[in-house]
């Protein structure tokens, strides 16, 4: 598999079927391997004994330093939750985990979501017609939400989404170093270090502050001792990045399989409580991030591949939930998956019949932001439900954006029908 290729997207499922069964780990460069099963996906993410997230335990890592030795760049990146391990995992999770709660979002957040969606309402057609959903919705959003979360200007939100798409590209080098180039790592680069200043700025402004948001909470943190100065803004940018990508591109790709599958949409149209399944086939059907990253500690082998301490490996969130062992026809967009068992006769996950998804990943590093994006998803499926009687696309329109980690979409045209 050559994920340079331009060709990829428009056939990787194909492509993840047949490493599924003939190469389950894949090699996708020197030290560098592709996991593509879900059982070796759930195995791997959890895993605290032969796996890590530090990335200096990378081989090589400590003598190229890719972001640049001692540089702001690589203080963020090895600050990220995702990169952290231990005790240093913990203690920043720990103090970030508050807000983040079930509870917390419901409670917190759900006024402002709905406010934001109603406000992004007039954007589609009242009376039914062809719109660009990414551009109307789904590319404003998420931003909108952390924006506010975050207390940041709001009139400054288009700069702020082409900063935080840009700064994804980054991350794409811990995958493979040869898949970005020098340009876009530079540009990447510029905009991480943008964003930290000026978070920086605010933080510091907050400082001492009485204000709800979760930079002061941040700020808060630090004051009492429980994060440095770097993990505050470390996790500011985290936050950001994370919460607004991979939400676009969930609450995109959730239209795209609707219009896809009408059959879907008239059962929703049905039943009202299939909103929730819903939200959650979503998350297995379309699964933002293609992959999350781990770190071979020690030597070991899987399915006869020697894997060495130091390798990178690629835990393939997307082929994982699409595991035809683990989900009966994966292919298929079915909102009442929750009911049906797995196919190999294994227990099913709780509440449900079959297997969970992993599209926020697993064990201590599962996606502290998963609720909020579990919330945009249902209100904005809420309000598409009470407005519009289908909806329909023309194959092949979708355009995604060539980032590898954290999928987006560039446009999305679809067709509303009202009634």
């Amino acid at each position: 598999m050559d994920l340079r290729d331009p060709t990829l997207p428009g056939r990787i499922h194909r492509a993840f079927d047949e490493l599924r069964e003939t190469d389950p780990v894949h090699g996708i460069g020197d030290g560098r391997w592709l996991l593509t099963r879900y059982d070796d996906v759930v195995e791997i993410l959890k895993d605290r004994e032969r796996c890590t997230t530090d990335i200096h335990a990378v081989r090589g890592y400590d003598r190229t330093r890719p972001f640049g030795a001692g540089s702001d760049l690589e203080r963020v990146q090895e600050g990220l939750l995702i990169n952290l391990s231990g005790q240093d995992h913990r203690r920043v999770r720990g103090a970030f985990t508050r807000p983040f709660t079930r509870a917390s979002v419901e409670a917190q957040v759900t006024g402002l979501v709905e406010r934001l969606v109603d406000d992004l309402l007039p954007n589609l057609p009242e009376g039914g017609g062809e719109v660009d959903f990414v551009e109307a919705v789904s590319r404003w959003l998420p931003a909108q939400v952390f924006q506010r979360l975050f207390a940041m200007p709001e009139d400054d939100l288009e700069r702020l989404v082409d900063l935080l798409h840009q700064d994804t590209v980054a991350i794409d080098v811990l995958l493979s170093p040869e898949l970005v180039d020098a340009t876009q790592l530079a540009e990447a680069q510029a905009a991480f270090l943008q964003l930290r200043s000026e978070l920086d700025a605010l933080a510091r402004a907050r400082q001492g502050g009485d204000g709800g948001d979760l930079l002061t909470f941040l700020t808060e943190q630090h004051d009492a001792g429980r994060l440095t100065w770097d993990d505050v803004l470390t996790q500011a940018m985290e936050a950001l990045a994370a919460g607004t990508s991979t939400t676009m591109t969930l609450l995109t790709g959730m239209v795209e399989a609707f219009a896809e599958h009408p059959e879907q949409w008239a059962r929703l149209r049905a039943d009202e409580t299939l909103i929730g399944p819903a939200v959650e086939e979503a998350l297995r059907y379309v699964s933002p991030a293609l992959s999350m990253g781990r770190v071979a500690a020690v030597d070991f082998e899987l399915h006869g591949t020697q894997i060495r301490a130091g390798d990178v490996i690629q835990c393939g969130v997307l082929p994982a939930n699409r595991d035809p062992r683990v989900f009966d026809e994966p292919h298929a967009f079915d909102i009442t998956r929750s009911r049906r068992p797995r196919p190999d006769g294994a227990k099913g996950a709780p509440g449900q019949a079959g297997a969970a998804h992993v599209a926020f990943g697993g064990g201590v590093h599962t996606c502290l932001g998963a609720h909020v994006a579990r919330l945009e998803a249902r209100v904005v499926l809420e309000r598409l439900r009470e407005r519009y009687r289908s909806i329909s696309i023309e194959p092949g329109v979708a355009v995604l954006h060539p980032t590898l980690l954290i999928r987006t979409y560039a446009s999305l045209p679809v067709t509303f029908h009202a009634g």
